[in-house]
């Protein structure tokens, strides 16, 4: 509990500081990905408001292949500031001939060439906008996690380096901040967090943010 008080305090005097660093030129802020964006955006939102407006592409962001299909809804022909956006652990998924995930018999949704391909297309329909793009990468994958491997965030969040770095995109290393935070913030064999987990990943969000 003592943790998350200073996470939250910290978050708060982040918040005082955006706008200066900003200028108050940050208003509109959209956040496109999976679960764990959802779990950490209601902290941003708390640590931002009233003064920048944070939104959440409806649902689950899924994999680059939803992406695809749905970025220019999510966009809305909105004004937006800045666009965070993150696609991975849905791609890196191992489902078997029923859909059900399965890392041993399974086949993953969607390779390394089809993901690097799909957020080239992604970056594309985003640079529409005249939104700042940045780019979040793929959080841990921890020992026994339904349907995905350990090891393939780090080969996915590479793929993605790639591309970002081609476009001149910026890139936030959440996976490397989720090493330390997912041991003590996590059910067994679940990629997700506790509340005090997806507070700590939102302070991360909030500076990127506010830079």
């Amino acid at each position: 509990m003592a943790t998350r008080k200073i996470t939250l305090i910290a978050i708060l005097a982040l918040s005082f500081l955006c706008f200066a660093a900003t200028d108050g030129k940050v208003k509109n802020v959209l956040i496109i990905g999976d679960s764990i964006s959802i779990g950490y955006t209601p902290f941003v939102e708390k640590a931002l408001a009233p003064g920048v407006a944070i939104a959440h592409n409806p649902g689950n962001g899924g994999s680059t292949v939803r992406g695809l299909d749905s970025i220019e809804t999510w966009t809305n022909k909105r004004q937006w500031d800045v666009i965070l956006f993150n696609f991975g652990l849905h791609d890196m998924v191992y489902k078997d001939k029923d859909n059900k995930y399965d890392v041993q018999n399974g086949k993953v949704s969607v390779n390394l060439e089809e993901y690097k391909k799909n957020l080239e297309l992604i970056v594309s329909k985003l640079r529409e906008t005249t939104a700042k793009l940045i780019f979040i990468n793929t959080t841990v994958v921890p020992e026994n996690a339904a349907g995905r491997k350990v090891g393939d965030p780090e080969i996915y969040n590479a793929a993605a380096l790639e591309v970002m770095k081609r476009n001149g995109i910026e890139v936030v290393d959440l996976f490397t901040a989720s090493l330390t935070i997912h041991p003590q913030n996590s059910p067994p064999g679940n990629v997700h967090y506790t509340p005090e987990g997806y507070e700590q990943l939102a302070s991360i969000i909030v500076k990127a943010i506010c830079r």
